[in-house]
C-alpha cells in the first residue's frame, strides 16, 4: 500500500497546495432593499495583473459564468446554474470597457479588494435566461467610475439604467457585496485526499515483532 500512498499524498499536495493555478469559484451575497442575490462566480485559470484599483495596482480573476439566484424588487426573479457572460471581443480589460450597445463591462473579479470594490465600474454582464442579461458593477474605480463605492445593477429590460443596491440604514456607499464562505472544491478534494493518504499510510505500518524469545 506504500505506493499507492504517496501516490494519493503527492496528488492532494499538488490540488491542496496550488489551487491559484486552476480554475476556482467564489461565492457572494448582495443585499438591498431593491436587490437581492446569492450568487458563485466561476472564473477562469489565470489572473489579469496590474488594474487600476482604489489604492493601486491590483490582480483580477476573470469570471466565466455565473451560478445563484437573484431577486429585483418589483422586477424580474430568477433561479440558474453556469450562467453564460457576454464575452467581450477586446479581453478583459480596467480601462478599455467592452460596448455591447446595451452594457460597458469587463467580467472581472476582484478578490482581493473589499466590499463593493470585488466589481469594478464595468463590472459583469451574464444570462441568466434566454434574452435576458444583468449587469453588476461597483461604483469604486475603473474607466468612467463615479468614485462613490456604491454598487449597481442594470438589466436590459425596465431596469436598464445604473440603479444603486440601497441599504436603508446607510445609503452612502455601506459595503452591500460581500463575500460568503466558499472554498475551491478542488481545495476540498486535495483535503480529502491528504486525509485519506494518511489513513492508508497508518493502517499500512506493521508493528515490529520482539526478537527475543522466552527460553
Amino acid at each position: 500500500m506504500k505506493k499507492f500512498s504517496l501516490v494519493v499524498l503527492a496528488t492532494a499536495g499538488v490540488l491542496a497546495i496550488a489551487p491559484a493555478a486552476i480554475a476556482d469559484s467564489f461565492g457572494y451575497t448582495i443585499n438591498g432593499t431593491n436587490f437581492n442575490a446569492d450568487l458563485t462566480f466561476n472564473t477562469g485559470s489565470t489572473t489579469v495583473n496590474n488594474l487600476p484599483g482604489p489604492l493601486g495596482n491590483v490582480s483580477a480573476y476573470v469570471i466565466t459564468s455565473v451560478s445563484g439566484t437573484f431577486d429585483i424588487v418589483g422586477g424580474p426573479t430568477d433561479s440558474f446554474t453556469d450562467a453564460p457572460v457576454e464575452l467581450p471581443d477586446s479581453g478583459a480589460n480596467a480601462d478599455n470597457l467592452e460596448d455591447s450597445g446595451s452594457f460597458l463591462y469587463d467580467n472581472l473579479l476582484y478578490t482581493g479588494l473589499p466590499g463593493n470594490d470585488d466589481l469594478d465600474w464595468g463590472g459583469v454582464v451574464f444570462s441568466p435566461s434566454p434574452g435576458y442579461e444583468l449587469n453588476l458593477f461597483g461604483g469604486g474605480f475603473g474607466s468612467g467610475a463615479p468614485g462613490n463605492g456604491l454598487f449597481y445593477f442594470a438589466d436590459n429590460g425596465s431596469f436598464d439604467g445604473n440603479n444603486a443596491v440601497i441599504d436603508s440604514a446607510n445609503p452612502d456607499g455601506t459595503p452591500v457585496f460581500s463575500p460568503t464562505p466558499e472554498p475551491g472544491s478542488l481545495v476540498l478534494l486535495g483535503t480529502g485526499l491528504l486525509g485519506l493518504a494518511l489513513a492508508v499510510s497508518r493502517k499500512g505500518v506493521k508493528p515490529i515483532s520482539n526478537p527475543i524469545s522466552n527460553a
